[in-house]
């Protein structure tokens, strides 16, 4: 048996390195030798966060578990059922941060699979890892983008300009958004967006967002049926929620223009209350971006995952979708530990980070 290692989750929130035996493959599996992941700081931070501020009554409860859902590896070993795939192909996984991770390709066909079981695509040989490995949360934006259904000068802010909201930032850029406002706390990620299409930044610890985006989204004309006090012909026509903070839901939907779409693609749990009078009176949509279910293509909605995992690529390839800027760290597996604390303690200092397993 090969000896690797993982990082794993505990109940109280640190992360730890465990040994373990990678398995030999079964006739329908891949056991594939990870070369390099990423980590999502909304989804990882989220579950890191719970466990952290959690009772000790309710950590109890927890059990160990992995985390991350994007690697880049070598296939080591294959079932004999396996032809999709062969030793030696360099491929893409939905793997945990592990020196190891088998994938069941062949689980793609149960609907109680999840998709880390199965994922498993060869790569091109002329993007490096860490380029291949933004498909996966440019894969996220793209989705929230195609939501947005924006037009060529549309109104767009982006509340978070963590590694998704700065991908989605581009993509709106790409899509014809103008004026394109950037929203954030921390001022190397607004100093950033500038630097990746933003027309104009706002910083909510100084500036009133609401205020801000009216300023900048006036529009030459208006609508005279709109009713009187709702600020009719300001307001953002799209917004992306690409944090994992809630409470800002009240302040976007202020910030909205009439008729408004709202999309919430970062990774968000929890409540918060919010005044449905704005909502019904001036008819803003509030939308989830999750692809449930795009498993399959469709004729009325062809972006499925894997494509839109292509279509990223092909951007970065093209120059066209700027991902160097967003890499911060690419540090071996053993500094994860103190990194998670790192950007647990505070946003400035980081933002895609990756751990090699070499």
């Amino acid at each position: 048996m090969t000896k690797g290692q993982r990082l794993v989750l505990t109940p109280t929130g640190t992360i730890e390195i465990e040994d373990f035996e990678a398995p030999v493959p079964a006739a329908n599996q891949v056991l594939v030798r990870i070369q390099l992941t990423q980590v999502s700081a909304g989804s990882e931070m989220n579950g890191i966060r719970r466990r952290r501020l959690a009772s000790p009554a309710e950590q109890a409860t927890f059990a160990p578990v992995g985390l991350g859902y994007t690697a880049i590896g070598v296939v080591e070993a294959v079932g004999k059922e396996i032809d999709k795939v062969s030793v030696g192909d360099r491929v893409l996984c939905g793997g945990n941060h592990a020196s190891h991770w088998l994938v069941t390709p062949g689980d793609e066909a149960n609907e109680a699979a999840i998709p880390q079981e199965y994922l498993v695509e060869k790569l091109p040989a002329d993007l490096s890892d860490v380029e291949v490995a933004f498909c996966v949360l440019g894969d996220v934006a793209l989705h929230g983008v195609r939501r947005a259904q924006i037009q060529i000068g549309e109104s767009v802010a982006v509340h978070g300009l963590g590694v998704v909201g700065l991908l989605a930032l581009q993509l709106c850029r790409l899509s014809g958004a103008y004026p394109l406002l950037g929203v954030d706390l921390v001022e190397e990620r607004l100093a950033l967006s500038r630097g990746l299409g933003a027309s104009h930044t706002i910083d909510p610890a100084r500036q009133d967002v609401v205020a801000e985006i009216h300023a900048h989204t006036q529009l030459p004309w208006r609508w005279r049926g709109a009713l009187p006090g709702m600020m009719p012909g300001s307001g953002a026509e799209v917004q992306l929620h690409c944090t994992s903070y809630i409470g800002n839901y009240p302040t976007m939907i202020k910030a909205a223009a009439d008729r408004g779409r709202i999309v919430l693609v970062g990774a968000t749990s929890g409540s918060v209350a919010i005044e449905s009078n704005e909502l019904f009176r001036r008819e803003i949509q509030v939308m989830g971006s999750y692809q449930t279910g795009m498993s399959d293509t469709h004729p009325y909605w062809p972006w499925t995952r894997g494509r839109n995992q292509q279509v990223i690529l092909d951007l970065i390839r093209r120059g066209e979708l700027d991902i160097k800027p967003l890499v911060s760290h690419v540090v071996p597996y053993t500094q994860a530990p103190l990194l998670f604390d790192r950007m647990m303690a505070d946003h400035e200092g980081w933002l895609s980070v990756f751990f090699s397993w070499n």
